[in-house]
């Protein structure tokens, strides 16, 4: 199953970075010996020309990296700069020149000069806090501050306990739309609440993740998320594909905006409806939906994504995926007849197996 959308940029860039300072990861041990030391730290992810030139003083180490170096060279006042993979320390002690116009809501000295050089060369920057022992990730758009052990496992078992309690009803959710689908009964109603459903279980799973990652060799006993239920989550995302209006949003940007809305707005129908390019007001608009078929085909298995994009490509709407012939099917490129026919029995099963399940019995936002 291809992996689209499932977070913005930001989110991904910032993800990214946690891994290389998971617990247990080489860079973190030198971390924990430099909050232990109780030094403080300043810490910079990157040796490219543009980074040293905006750098001054200092001393030229050019050494392989080791935890215990770094916690050494942590106890001068300057930054240290690492090689871009991190192998090797390049420079101790230097002074990072930082433009005065760049803006930074941080109040003590390491801190700020941490956001502003992060933001003008979009490098990563580390800084240790001497006072607090905390640990803080600066990226050009975001930082991070890392948490305490205790509430980092308090927290995974919440979200734990929490997904257990969403997936069903995101499934009853799926059941409903499935149902829908197949019968020519799609409302608008149907495709948001199933969007909202889903979209909530997919933000829990991802900070389950990010919590694993932040407890790196200490999250061994949380329990890992079944890899059926990140293809279904994958899955589901389809649901906006299916239904978007493309005459009236892009694409891209659909995805962006619904998954870029904080829990307030995700719980509004009509941001929704909106961001779909559907009218606010959901329930003065009556007329039915016809999916794509995009997240129907998706559930056949060894179908590829970009088959699936030609299948529909082809055809416009599941209905006349549908009711098409096998040789109508084969005309599809990448669409062969083994494939062909198994496309056509796989949705003439979905078809002749789908009954109508219960109405959701509690709203997707009256969970918490």
């Amino acid at each position: 199953m291809q992996r689209i959308y499932a977070e913005n940029q930001r989110e991904r860039e910032l993800v990214s970075t946690l891994k290389l300072l998971s617990p247990g990861t080489s860079l973190r041990e030198g971390i924990d010996y430099i909050i232990q030391a109780n030094t403080g730290g300043l810490i910079v992810l990157g040796d490219t020309p543009e980074i040293l030139n905006l750098t001054e003083g200092g001393f030229r180490i050019n050494c392989p990296y080791t935890p215990m170096r770094l916690s050494e060279l942590a106890k001068m006042d300057g930054a240290i700069i690492l090689s871009s993979d991190m192998k090797r320390i390049v420079r101790a002690n230097v002074t990072l020149r930082i433009k005065p116009s760049i803006a930074s809501n941080e109040t003590g000295l390491r801190h700020r000069a941490a956001e502003k050089f992060a933001k003008e060369t979009g490098i990563v920057v580390l800084a240790v806090s001497q006072s607090r022992n905390t640990l803080t990730l600066y990226t050009r758009h975001q930082h991070y501050l890392f948490r305490e052990r205790s509430i980092l496992i308090s927290g995974a078992n919440q979200a734990m306990l929490a997904i257990s309690q969403y997936v069903k009803t995101m499934q009853n959710a799926l059941a409903t739309l499935n149902w829908a689908e197949l019968s020519g009964t799609v409302t608008l109603s149907n495709v948001i609440t199933a969007i909202q459903v889903c979209e909530r279980v997919r933000r829990t799973e991802h900070e389950l993740n990010r919590y694993r990652i932040e407890l790196g060799t200490e999250a061994q006993s949380l329990q890992l998320i079944p890899s059926e239920l990140t293809t279904e989550i994958e899955r589901a995302q389809l649901i906006i594909k299916d239904y978007y209006r493309e005459e009236e949003q892009d694409e891209f940007e659909t995805y962006e905006n619904i998954l870029g809305f904080d829990a307030v707005n995700l719980a509004s129908e009509s941001n929704i409806s909106a961001a779909l390019g559907y009218p606010q007001d959901v329930n003065r608009f009556c007329e039915p939906l016809e999916p794509r078929g995009y997240r129907m085909l998706s559930q056949i298995p060894r179908i590829p994504m970009n088959i699936v994009e030609n299948i529909v490509k082809r055809f416009k709407k599941l209905e006349s995926i549908v009711t098409a012939s096998i040789d109508t099917l084969q005309g599809v490129e990448g669409v062969g007849k083994t494939r062909a026919s198994a496309i056509k029995e796989a949705l003439l099963q979905m078809k002749t197996g789908a009954s109508q399940p219960p109405v959701l019995a509690l709203s997707i936002f009256e969970w918490d």
